[in-house]
């Protein structure tokens, strides 16, 4: 497969989305990236993560460094929402489980007190 040149940019805060003003030109052997498109690239400094711009036909631009591979954030963010779930129930599913051990030991202990007995029944009545 023939090399295509590309255009980056490179994010220097992801959480504000701010960009460097210039453009980086790489090789890259991935043909359907698109604009806005996260990748990484190799730079002298090992790898980098930069914003893909736009594939260019300039011949005059001398690329030798690669864009190494697209970084799929949509499998982060999944993985991300699905990990909040799984926490989230099992909080949900803790609470349920300590009420209702904790009941089953109300229960138990007003078989044995009537007075506790009589309290559990107004709190039953008052709940329905």
């Amino acid at each position: 497969m023939k090399a295509l040149k590309a255009s980056v940019k490179f994010i220097n805060d992801f959480e504000k989305q701010r960009r460097t003003d210039k453009d980086y030109h790489y090789l890259s052997l991935i043909a359907d990236l698109q604009e806005g498109d996260f990748v990484v690239v190799e730079t002298r400094h090992g790898y980098a993560v930069a914003e893909f711009i736009e594939y260019i036909d300039d011949f005059s631009v001398n690329s030798s460094s690669y864009i190494i591979q697209k970084v799929e954030l949509d499998q982060v963010s999944h993985e991300k929402e699905r990990q909040r779930n799984i926490k989230r129930l099992k909080s949900e599913i803790d609470e349920k489980a300590k009420a209702a051990l904790q009941r089953k030991k109300l229960d138990e202990l007003a078989a044995e007190d009537s007075e506790l007995k009589i309290l559990l029944d107004k709190l039953d009545g008052l709940e329905k």
